[in-house]
């Protein structure tokens, strides 16, 4: 390998991170006279733009849902079964495009998949992290899940921000 590509390859490694949050994972946990209450993890767009390319994918994905289809999202799946939304494993080594719901939007394909890349990567670690404390998860504007310590899949989950 040459000393450019070297170069090339080390600035992707530390600037990569820093170019590609798009999307951020909120961590609280209330507090009541009892002591401290369930950990919540939320998971939303952090730029306008992104929030603005969320809103008319999350519009896309509620109304797959509504019509029967599912929604990939990376290594998870959300679907409607028995009139109950559900978030079960789909797709291991979710480091691959083919592996979400692309909306069909005027995006160019390869920022769609940096976007939705980042989200099944923070998807996936919100899920670890309230599947070791105990909690919820909320994928703002499409689901939150409610997640007994160590549950395994799939998860019944509700709809967050629109009716079915």
């Amino acid at each position: 390998m040459g000393p450019v590509i070297r170069w090339v390859v080390l600035a992707l490694a530390l600037w990569g991170p820093a170019l590609a949050q798009e999307w951020r994972l909120y961590e609280s946990r209330g507090h009541t006279e009892a002591g401290p209450g369930p950990w919540r993890y939320t998971l939303s767009p952090r730029t306008k733009e992104a929030q603005e390319l969320w809103r008319r994918l999350a519009e896309q994905y509620r109304d797959h849902l509504r019509a029967g289809y599912r929604v990939d999202l990376g290594a998870w799946r959300v679907y409607f079964r028995g009139g109950v939304l559900w978030l079960a494993p789909h797709c291991p080594g979710a480091d691959n495009p083919a592996c979400y719901t692309f909306g069909a939007l005027p995006v160019e394909k390869g920022r769609q998949d940096r976007f939705l890349l980042e989200l099944g990567r923070l998807l996936q670690e919100g899920l670890d992290r309230a599947r070791a404390t105990g909690g919820s998860l909320t994928l703002s504007r499409l689901f939150r899940v409610e997640l007994p310590r160590g549950a395994p899949p799939p998860f019944r989950a509700s709809p967050s921000g629109w009716r079915p």
